[in-house]
């Protein structure tokens, strides 16, 4: 992601209160991209060794020690470059119905009352898709249209995007500077999906405006 920046120097974002502290979305700088990255390759690492780990039993019980050895040395050799692409759709694609409103509000958690701005609708819809939660076929269901554009991104761009932790952790380290915590971060947004979304894509907008994935 660093190489494709294209810096909104000196923009201002939205003003929000976490941990009790004041904290206005900006752009981040290289070295701040930089440590998102860390963070990304960091937590998919652990996550690829927390899967081997947990299905190591399907092993003969004299290999699952070496296995778990190599896939160590492996992944540690991992830069973000190694890291599979993922889709994301467009959300301005998106069809918005009622039915649509409806599935948001049962399976997302998203309140009924915040269902009002169509473009809301869209990115938690995009965000569901993304995740694999909201398949093309239920859409599809849902709307009575064709699944909206996707397209591959780099896996760091849609970890920031689409993904709960992703997200966390893009918003802790913009606002890390505030003295706010990860924990906090997570205590005051991430029980509202909606908000800590539009936060997030907030801080990817006036960070690297040239690279969006809905």
């Amino acid at each position: 992601m660093s190489e494709e920046v294209a810096r909104a120097v000196g923009a201002g974002g939205s003003t929000i209160i976490i941990g009790g502290k004041q904290c206005t979305s900006r752009p981040l700088g290289i070295r701040e991209l930089t440590e998102v990255e860390r963070d990304c390759l960091k937590r998919y690492r652990r996550q690829y060794l927390e899967s081997y780990r947990d299905n190591l039993d399907l092993l003969p019980e004299a290999s699952q020690l070496s296995v778990m050895e190599q896939k160590v040395d492996e992944s540690s050799r991992w830069d973000i470059g190694n890291l599979p692409p993922k889709f994301a759709y467009e959300s301005r694609d998106i069809k918005v119905t009622d039915t649509l409103k409806v599935w948001l509000v049962q399976v997302m958690g998203i309140p009924s009352n915040k269902m009002d701005k169509e473009e809301q609708a869209q990115r938690m819809t995009a965000v569901a898709m993304d995740q694999e939660i909201l398949s093309e076929r239920r859409y599809m269901e849902l709307t009575g249209e064709q699944p909206p554009f996707k397209q591959k991104v780099p896996y760091v761009n849609w970890w920031i995007s689409a993904s709960y932790d992703g997200m966390i952790s893009f918003v802790w380290i913009c606002f890390k500077p505030c003295g706010v915590t990860r924990e906090e971060v997570m205590n005051d947004l991430g029980g509202d999906m909606l908000k800590l979304a539009e936060v997030s894509k907030e801080i990817e907008q006036l960070s690297v405006p040239a690279v969006g994935n809905g």
